[in-house]
């Protein structure tokens, strides 16, 4: 999200006050542009349980994945550096790479390959379809015990792979779980005009997909939305309601579309207003009510408990909307503020991460209440 959001932003500096301008910032704003995958690192050694790297990312903080065509392994914290070189541990997750293979640094942390997912997991990650709005939808069903599940919606221009990093910590848990893809995602129907809804459109997707698990005997949710799938649950719960939500868990999300456009003006030393004519922009040409979506806007409607994880390292959605959020219903969040980069929280310190999620699940009650 962050290369379009801050392309958009950088038009803006020209181009916002005038029509030709809003039009081309809300193109950048709202298309979809996949990105092939890139393996920009270079595997130097590996003995015993480390690897040396060398290459862009090969210094990404935290615990990570090194994936490459046809293997995943993780790694930890550097251990030391030298020059070009980054010397980590290593864990083969499930596999190693071998001495000159070229690997991506993944933040997700697990495998996308649904086999290896399961032996990682220990749990049999299946792919199952639903149906939605606009067609057939896939998504990954991990099972489990009882009618509570936990829904995980992905970010803008992610996958449902970004939330395969927590799954094993849930599902020790018991709870099933469905990791869903949405509108314009691989294998998913393309939304009109293959442009992102910002959450406004993506949240009917996510409605189908509880329908399906209601069909497989769900009784009740906690939903989780990493970044832009923060404004997926947030609008969905504005539309439909609270009733049969537990909980919602949420990463880095994206509370207030207009805070994130005028944060990313102003690192570029663009005025504020300009966000603000995109936005306008954006409804007359969609009619996406980025206004209506505002979690922070409206918290005083907010009717379930939140588990809020958020970075002040994150140069993609400004920490503040989540400063201000907590900071307004502080009876129902739980705000857990650390130093993490965009949906990092979890990399940088997995068990404190998982540790929380753990208590915070635990801690709602047997069933939601049907709220009037």
């Amino acid at each position: 999200m962050r290369v379009a959001v801050g392309s958009a932003a950088v038009a803006v500096a020209g181009l916002a006050t005038t029509g030709a301008g809003g039009w081309y910032y809300a193109d950048e704003l709202l298309q979809v542009r996949p990105e092939p995958p890139d393996y920009p690192v270079e595997v130097i050694a590996v003995v015993g349980t480390t690897v040396t790297l060398s290459g862009p990312g090969a210094d990404e903080p935290g615990v990570v994945g090194l994936e490459w065509p046809g293997g995943f392994a993780r790694v930890g914290r550097e251990i030391d550096v030298a020059g070009e070189y980054v010397l980590r541990s290593i864990q083969p997750y499930p596999q190693l790479p071998s001495v000159g293979t070229q690997v991506r640094v993944a933040y997700y942390a697990a495998p996308d390959d649904l086999r290896d997912l399961s032996r990682v997991a220990g749990v049999a990650a299946r792919r199952i379809e639903f149906d939605g709005p606009l067609g057939r939808y896939p998504a990954t069903y991990l099972p489990g015990d009882g009618e509570r599940w936990m829904v995980h919606v992905h970010g803008r221009g992610a996958t449902r792979g970004q939330a395969y990093r927590l799954i094993p910590a849930v599902h020790r848990l018991g709870l099933p779980q469905l990791s869903i893809a949405y509108r314009n995602d691989d294998g998913a129907p393309e939304g009109p005009h293959r442009e992102y809804g910002l959450g406004w459109t993506e949240s009917e997707d996510l409605a189908a997909a509880l329908d399906w698990a209601r069909e497989q005997g769900a009784r009740e949710f906690v939903l989780t939305g990493y970044s832009m799938g923060g404004a997926i649950v947030g609008n969905l719960l504005r539309l439909a309601g609270s009733d049969g939500v537990a909980g919602v868990v949420y990463d880095s999300p994206v509370l207030s579309w207009l805070d994130i456009l005028a944060y990313q003006a102003r690192l570029r030393g663009v005025p504020a207003f300009g966000a603000t004519v995109a936005a306008s922009v954006v409804r007359a040409r969609t009619g996406i009510n980025v206004w209506a979506m505002d979690q922070v806007a409206h918290a005083d409607r907010l009717d379930v408990p939140v588990l809020l994880f958020h970075g002040s390292g994150d140069t993609t959605v400004p920490v503040t909307s989540s400063d201000r959020f907590a900071a307004a219903r502080p009876d129902l969040v739980t705000y857990l503020r650390g130093e993490a980069e965009h949906v990092r929280n979890w990399n940088l310190d997995p068990a404190a991460y998982e540790a929380a999620v753990t208590a915070f699940l635990t801690s709602l009650p047997a069933h939601a209440a049907v709220r009037a």
